[in-house]
């Protein structure tokens, strides 16, 4: 019997890292910004969505990306180094992992390069490519139909995207509970 290929998708921020963006803050800087009352949940999502003037779009998306690159110095490489070394032992285990994320290119690499898990930059789906965490898994699941796709993210969001493309889910709490989510995504690779 042919053995199932698997791939473990994991989410960045809140997963393997804390989050560090005050995504509040955010919002009701983008909402004053627009001029409109929405609840911007979840932020890149909605942003993508709004039916607004393009330039007063791209000056929204620059706030956030100005949150996002200011994020990265607020990371401390040795709170994460466990989890770093946890992707590192998967990897080297022969299961391909994927990492997705809403941030930009521009602000994930300077960020997995701040972590040192700049060699997953070729492994990374961001918000440039797919408006959504949902088109982000729908993605992976098509271009790996002979895989198992099992995703790790820390957000109810995360949870309804995986069961709306219909891939397995596993949910952290905090970006200190990858190690059990790990163990658990392997043993789900391994079963049949």
């Amino acid at each position: 019997m042919k053995k199932t290929k698997c791939i473990i998708v994991i989410d960045v921020d809140g997963t393997i890292i804390p989050n560090v963006i005050d995504f509040e803050k955010i919002r009701a800087e983008v909402r004053e910004l627009i001029g409109i009352n929405h609840p911007l949940k979840p932020l890149g999502e909605s942003l993508f969505s709004l039916k607004i003037d393009e330039d007063l779009k791209r000056r929204a998306w620059d706030l956030v990306e100005k949150a996002e690159l200011e994020s990265i110095n607020r990371i401390k490489p040795e709170e994460v180094e466990r989890n770093v070394d946890l992707l590192k032992n998967v990897l080297n285990r022969g299961i391909e992992i994927l990492l997705v994320t809403m941030r930009s290119m521009k602000t994930v690499e300077p960020l997995l390069r701040r972590i040192c898990l700049h060699e997953f930059l070729n492994n990374t789906i961001t918000r440039d490519g797919f408006t959504s965490r949902y088109q982000q898994l729908k993605y992976i699941k098509e271009t790996h139909k002979e895989s198992k796709v099992v995703f790790i993210g820390d957000t109810d969001h995360d949870e309804e995207s995986a069961k709306k493309a219909d891939v397995y889910f596993i949910r952290v709490r905090s970006y200190s509970d990858l190690n059990k989510a790990l163990q658990i995504s392997m043993d789900l690779c391994h079963r049949d």
